[in-house]
């Protein structure tokens, strides 16, 4: 059966006015097509909707029945017209969104603020994990978006870049280098870091290597979260590097952020998301606003 969306108007609108010549005015159609959407939906069903006389068009038996049923249709598909009208517009959805737990707390909550703002209708999910569960929370679609640093995507999950940030070296208010504005990994070698991430520990050894084969890093302890790492610093038990945009939160654990030299740091950041799945209207828009942040900070 190979019933349309017009057969079903001009049977409504039929129905509503009684009259075809009404009925083609209200669609903007001639009557005679009027007629044939009619005769051909009559001939899919297999039922006559209408008895016609010369001077009156009224429903017959088959018609009254099926007519709450054409209208019904009617209404879900004005509501999907509807709906996908607000979407496309930011005036509903819900966009969730995975970043590591500091990022989540700092700079991705910035823009989820300003975001917010400007699509106040748009409900917001911010999901905060390791750096290393960002490609899996996107990958099981727990969240549409995923902002974090470099990881391994795999076929499913795909990246694009984001921004570099500098990565500096924190240290507790009563470390010697305390009051430091810049320190070289060399003034470093004796230092006992705390580590925060296996992936980017072996980054930064590379780095390391590759500028000067005597530099390495000595690991006081490995935690799992960058805030664990930072009240440890705080506490005395080591150094760390870490990204700049935890300034502000790192206040709190009484820590010194001081620039790294010979060599400097940056960690590329990206956003990733499932591959082959069109972006959400509201992903999409969030992730404009996350590159126009990215290119302010």
């Amino acid at each position: 059966m190979n019933l349309t969306l017009r057969q079903m108007r001009a049977f409504s609108v039929v129905a509503r006015s009684a009259s075809f010549t009404l009925a083609a005015r209200q669609l903007n159609l001639t009557q005679s097509a009027v007629s044939m959407l009619v005769q051909q939906l009559e001939e899919e069903l297999g039922v006559r909707l209408f008895d016609r006389a010369r001077n009156a068009v009224t429903l017959t038996e088959a018609g009254q029945q099926l007519l709450p049923l054409a209208r019904r249709m009617l209404d879900d598909l004005r509501q999907i017209e509807e709906g996908a009208g607000d979407l496309r517009g930011l005036k509903s959805g819900v966009l969730r969104v995975v970043a590591p737990q500091l990022m989540a707390c700092t700079w991705v909550a910035g823009a989820m603020a300003n975001f917010a703002q400007l699509h106040p209708a748009i409900g917001l999910r911010l999901v905060d994990a390791t750096a290393d569960d960002i490609v899996g929370t996107v990958r099981r679609g727990d969240a549409e978006l995923g902002i974090g640093p470099e990881r391994t995507v795999g076929e499913d999950v795909t990246r694009s870049f984001l921004m570099n940030v500098p990565m500096r070296l924190v240290c507790a208010a009563a470390h010697p280098l305390a009051e430091r504005q810049t320190v070289s990994w060399q003034e470093l070698r004796h230092e006992r870091w705390v580590v925060y991430s296996g992936d980017f520990n072996r980054y930064v050894e590379q780095r390391l290597r590759e500028h000067d084969a005597s530099l390495s890093m000595q690991t006081a302890t490995e935690v799992g979260y960058l805030t664990t790492a930072l009240a440890l610093v705080g506490a005395g038990v080591g150094v760390a590097t870490v990204p700049d945009y935890a300034r502000g939160f790192a206040q709190n654990f009484g820590i010194r952020f001081i620039a790294l030299r010979a060599p400097a740091l940056n960690r590329e950041f990206f956003v990733y998301q499932r591959r082959g799945l069109a972006l959400s209207p509201a992903a999409e828009a969030f992730t404009g606003l996350l590159r126009r942040q990215a290119r302010t900070r």
